[in-house]
């Protein structure tokens, strides 16, 4: 973090002595921005004016993301969700179905893929009546995860619930799930998570 300072306070000073007022103004709040969302900007006093003036002008029409050309900074993007874990597959919640735009917030995998430990849930109580589906719990990176057992249809050889048999899990979502790419001091591509609640 302090040498991200060190190099944005110094590119900053070179960019308002070179380049014109209008493009020095622009290129200073990018730099303070990218600084702020790098480090504890709810925390942090000095963060909020330019974070506040970014939230606002998200709202805008044409809204372009300001960056900071002396660190390469990207324009930040929005991932709502984690990865799924290795091995594993995001999909959509119809998968079965496929269709356009459909939101990929469900980690699944094949029944024969997984390696992991499994305990089958009792099967009364584990029972979804709404499709039939049953549960388990698995032990994901050593926390247990309740899953479902779902057999699909999803090629025109399995009709529904006669195709492969997957276990499915909610797809974890993220607590920071904005992300900025941005050059190190050293030149290194760095990439920074962070989220816009007002504190």
């Amino acid at each position: 973090m302090t040498m991200l300072k060190f190099l944005l306070v110094g590119a900053v000073a070179i960019a308002g002595a070179a380049a014109l007022p209008s493009q020095s103004k622009a290129s200073e709040w990018g730099c303070q921005v990218l600084l702020c969302l790098s480090g504890d900007w709810q925390g942090t006093p000095s963060c909020h004016p330019p974070i506040y003036k970014l939230i606002a002008a998200m709202e805008a029409p044409g809204f372009n993301w300001p960056t900071c050309p002396q660190a390469n900074s990207s324009a930040a993007k929005y991932e709502k969700y984690e990865d799924c874990p290795s091995g594993w597959q995001a999909v959509g919640a119809n998968s079965d179905r496929p269709g356009m735009g459909q939101e990929r917030n469900i980690c699944r995998i094949a029944t024969e893929r997984l390696t992991l430990p499994v305990t089958l849930m009792n099967s009364r109580l584990g029972q979804n009546h709404d499709n039939g589906s049953r549960q388990a719990q698995i032990e994901i990176n050593g926390k247990l995860v309740t899953a479902k057992i779902q057999t699909t249809g999803n090629d025109k050889e399995h009709s529904l619930g006669n195709g492969p048999t997957y276990y499915t899990i909610s797809r974890p979502m993220r607590g920071k799930p904005w992300v900025i790419e941005y050059d190190d001091a050293n030149g290194m591509r760095q990439k920074s998570w962070f989220n816009l609640n007002m504190p």
